[in-house]
């Protein structure tokens, strides 16, 4: 199995590079002249896609040579050997940022970054954590994945820990907020807990739901964060 060590050392991984993220958003943003608010649209359509893609990319590669370690440690049988993947929202990011340079033609312009910096950290970690959680499920002797939290997480992301059990399922989403530094933790021990099914419920996307279905699933998450409260 994966040491706490071990998975804390892919979290603050993954924290290393959305500073980096956050960083380079910041200091891009800071040379534009917001009094030009369709130019600096213009040149956050191209800059920002490709900072998600490069450093999604990056975090992703981190991450599976850390499951490629993670399993030679465990002495897992067979051969097998983890793939990097894309964030799978590159094709939102676009959109994303449009909707997020709105505000460059209002009277708070520095709101368009605040929006950014939530959103391409939550994309560009997705990377890492989609290639744990796809590669335990091409990965013949894995059984799924874990969702490791850092100290002092949310109830929201404590609550889809499952107090240390498994997504064992391949449609399951790695659900998360802007702020979310959790990571995916592979496991091979086939006699690990499954999460239980409102946990797989409460990780689905948004994405495409009806305000009434949203309402829903809202309410779902609060039940399950209470019954999931220390």
């Amino acid at each position: 199995m994966v040491s706490p060590a071990d998975a804390e050392l892919l979290r603050r991984a993954q924290g290393g590079i959305r500073a980096l993220v956050e960083r380079d958003l910041r200091g891009f943003f800071g040379m534009l002249n917001l009094s030009q608010p369709e130019r600096s649209r213009d040149l956050l359509l191209a800059f920002v896609p490709e900072l998600v893609r490069r450093y999604g990319m990056d975090a992703a590669q981190f991450a599976a040579e850390w499951y490629d370690v993670q399993r030679a440690a465990a002495g897992v049988s067979g051969a097998y050997r983890a793939t990097a993947l894309a964030s799978p929202y590159l094709a939102a990011t676009e959109p994303t940022v449009r909707r997020a340079a709105g505000a460059l033609f209002t009277d708070t312009p520095a709101d368009a970054l605040t929006t950014l910096l939530a959103a391409t950290g939550k994309y560009v970690l997705a990377a890492p954590r989609d290639t744990i959680a796809r590669a335990t499920d091409r990965d013949p002797q894995a059984v799924g994945w874990k969702r490791i939290t850092r100290p002092g997480a949310c109830s929201f992301c404590r609550m889809l820990a499952g107090r240390g059990a498994v997504y064992r399922e391949a449609t399951a989403h790695f659900a998360s907020h802007g702020s979310c530094n959790c990571a995916a933790a592979p496991s091979w021990d086939a006699d690990a807990p499954e999460v239980d099914v409102r946990l797989y419920d409460a990780s689905q996307r948004t994405t495409g739901m009806s305000p009434q279905q949203r309402e829903r699933h809202n309410a779902l998450i609060q039940r399950a964060i209470g019954d999931y409260a220390d």
